[in-house]
């Protein structure tokens, strides 16, 4: 009886040291979500900006993290997805940047609703936008600037972020600085032409 017992109560106590192994050792799937920069106060009122349309490759719009092994292989991470479609995150995130960075709550995503008007619109072709855990992740994109529908600037953009950590939430974190870094020049460009005017 005491035998029985005592393999029993090592069963118990495995099946609870698995269970505190975290979602991985149960097979489960990790969700994560791109961060933005923290919201101001927004002072800037008669600024409206119109984000898109913005294209991403087909390869990376899908649930799971696309990373890569080396230049010619990626990785799709079965057990680390997005929390919601990878191209929404990335339009909301530009979205939330520039309101931050310019200070104005008027961002529209595309397509807005035909009583917005935008001062500037920012259409994107993202065609890279992934990395190797532990290294850095590369960002390249071509970038227009426009203004009452006529094309103002044509620009291209190559951002290469450290990934510090080797975990997927430490590569996501990267993504997110280097979608704020891209977010930046676009706002520079567009505090510059208002300094113009």
């Amino acid at each position: 009886m005491k035998l029985f017992l005592f393999f029993l109560l090592s069963t118990l106590l495995s099946a609870c040291s698995s269970l505190s192994g975290g979602e991985e050792s149960l097979g489960g799937t990790r969700f994560y979500s791109l961060s933005s920069l923290p919201p101001v106060t927004a002072s800037n009122a008669k600024l409206r900006i119109g984000v898109g349309p913005v294209e991403i490759p087909r390869l990376l719009n899908r649930p799971q993290i696309i990373s890569r092994k080396n230049s010619n292989e990626i990785k799709m991470a079965e057990n680390h997805q997005w929390g919601g479609s990878y191209k929404e995150e990335i339009i909301q995130s530009l979205t939330d940047n520039l309101s931050v960075l310019l200070k104005t709550n008027s961002v529209e995503q595309y397509p807005w609703k035909f009583s917005f008007k935008p001062s500037y619109q920012v259409r994107i072709n993202i065609e890279r936008f992934d990395g190797e855990i532990g290294k850095n992740v590369t960002l390249k994109a071509r970038w227009r600037l426009l203004k009452q529908n006529k094309e103002i600037l044509v620009k291209q953009t190559l951002i290469n972020t450290p990934v510090h950590g080797k975990s997927y939430g430490d590569y996501v974190k990267a993504q997110s600085q280097a979608l704020q870094d891209f977010s930046k020049q676009i706002a520079d460009k567009i505090k510059r032409l208002l300094s113009l005017i």
